[in-house]
């Protein structure tokens, strides 16, 4: 499929993941690009692990009650956590790319089932409330294994290491965690950019695990 074939088909998608909730308004034109390339360059299986951490946080949003992505994701959130594997995958590097969405996974299960542990360990702070940014508990750390396990099977399908996949996933939402300790002393740092440097650090131990 080209390129230019497969973005018009990922933007239809997108309208449709609107429509579900999936993603807030507006945001398809940052689906067609995270789940355009992939389509383009890797197929009907990229594509669909692309589709797998889309349904997989909404549905872990919506099983959280304190969710604050109980509505659907933002084109920014959708760019932050996709296109850097997205790009991996066009500079021709499946490892990069599913270890950067299991990196994405393993973060949004910490944070969406880690709020509901009854606490959390913060490297500044001590003992805090689940849910506090750049924090960890029992619960979310389980969650964070979970959540780079489950991209086992695509690492299997499209022919990637699963140890380089599952350990660039955990490193990159570890990192997640450390990065959002940014957040609190930069105005400007927001959480869009710890999970784009995040995504992309785990894509990186992907790849150089793989190689």
């Amino acid at each position: 499929m080209s390129l230019w074939l497969a973005l018009a088909v990922a933007f239809g998608v997108g309208l449709l993941a609107e429509r579900l909730g999936w993603l807030r308004p507006k945001a398809a034109w940052a689906a067609a690009l995270v789940g355009g390339i992939p389509l383009g360059e890797g197929g009907v299986p990229a594509a669909m692990a692309v589709l797998y951490l889309v349904g997989l946080g909404s549905l872990a949003s919506r099983w959280n009650p304190k969710s604050r992505d109980r509505q659907g994701r933002t084109a920014a959130q959708v760019l932050a956590n996709g296109l850097p594997a997205a790009l991996g995958l066009l500079a021709g590097s499946p490892a990069f790319f599913l270890a950067a969405l299991a990196a994405a996974a393993a973060d949004t299960l910490a944070t969406e089932v880690g709020s509901r542990a009854r606490w959390a360990w913060h490297p500044l702070k001590g003992r805090v409330e689940a849910g506090t940014n750049a924090a960890l508990s029992g619960l979310g750390s389980l969650a964070l294994l979970g959540g780079a396990l489950l991209y086992t099977p695509w690492a299997l399908w499209l022919g990637v290491s699963p140890l380089a996949v599952v350990l660039g996933g955990v490193a990159g939402a570890l990192a997640d965690s450390l990065l959002g300790l940014g957040e609190e002393r930069f105005r400007w740092w927001g959480n869009n950019l710890t999970n784009l440097l995040a995504t992309t650090l785990g894509g990186g131990v992907g790849f150089l695990i793989d190689s």
